[in-house]
């Protein structure tokens, strides 16, 4: 039986979307199996006690008390405990968040990077562990309550949490501060927040320039200047990024790996694959793909 990523409209099963903030904060313990998902929010999670390994689009990494996790709308992930399981606090948050208000290009550039190679988590030291979790827990606090300037105060506290988290993964993963002087700093936000949103289906500069009602030119300047890359080349890193983890964490053909990752010709799949990762989707697949999914055991209580 071919298993396809379950997609979990996080935002609108919490009734995010009918508080029109689109934002949710909790704190849950994860027993076994928490099968192979995806959605189109972003997701920052900290573990506070329990141990597992998680994948991301296919990579594996140790889950431990002061690991962190951000993960980028469709990333694919899933999680496997040991016998304590694993308690997480998450916060789950719609992109426009972060962009409804005049951000810095560098911060934008880090949240929404993909070509850097880096990985999607980082084991905090016990500091910044203390940090993070403090930080985490108030929101969670005030996201239960009804509160003055709520919205603004978990606002703030998220752009807090994910400060701390970029420091601590910059410095890991020895990567160099980004820069832009790029002027119209909100234009090319917008469109970086659509593309990020909708990568997987039909989308071109054309029909970014009809959703934004500018230029074809100008938002291809854009992102050469803010992003360092051409929009293609970013588009094509989101969903290679995607396929990968396609590859290795289902036993879809390699065709309906394409359809998934967001190409309509598999000839421009394969091409842009090879590429990117220096080898066939085939060769990926049986280069590093773990043991089939289909024999991980399943469990009914995934989740408290």
């Amino acid at each position: 039986m071919v298993i396809f990523p379950e997609y979990e409209d996080v935002l609108s099963l919490s009734g995010a979307v009918s508080r029109k903030f689109s934002c949710v904060v909790t704190t849950h313990t994860l027993h076994k199996h928490y099968a192979l998902h995806h959605h189109d929010v972003l997701e920052l999670s900290l573990v506070v006690s329990g141990t597992g390994t998680e994948f991301i689009n296919g990579s594996p990494h140790k889950l431990q008390p002061g690991t962190v996790t951000f993960l980028r709308p469709h990333d694919m992930h899933e999680i496997f405990c040991d016998d304590t399981g694993v308690e997480v606090i998450c916060c789950m948050f719609d992109i426009s968040l972060l962009f409804g208000s005049t951000m810095e290009a560098e911060f934008g550039t880090i949240i929404l990077g993909t070509n850097d190679g880096s990985t999607s988590y980082v084991d905090l030291d016990p500091h910044s562990y203390a940090e993070m979790r403090a930080c985490l827990e108030k929101m969670r606090l005030e996201f239960q309550e009804d509160k003055l300037a709520k919205n603004s105060y978990i606002r703030s506290k998220l752009i807090e949490a994910l400060i701390i988290y970029f420091r601590a993964h910059q410095s890991r993963n020895n990567l160099a501060p980004t820069s832009s002087n790029y002027r119209n700093k909100k234009l090319i936000w917008n469109v970086i927040q659509y593309v990020n949103t909708h990568y997987i289906n039909d989308l071109s500069l054309e029909i970014l320039s009809t959703q934004f009602d500018t230029s074809v030119s100008a938002i291809s300047l854009a992102f050469k200047e803010v992003m360092g890359t051409t929009f293609l080349q970013y588009l094509h890193s989101l969903r290679i990024r995607r396929a990968t983890g396609l590859l290795l964490n289902t036993s879809m053909s390699i065709l309906d790996v394409s359809l998934e990752a967001g190409f309509q010709s598999f000839r421009t799949f394969s091409r842009v694959f090879m590429k990117i990762e220096g080898i066939s989707p085939r060769e990926y697949r049986l280069e590093y793909s773990r043991e089939p999914v289909t024999s991980f055991p399943l469990s009914d209580d995934s989740m408290d």
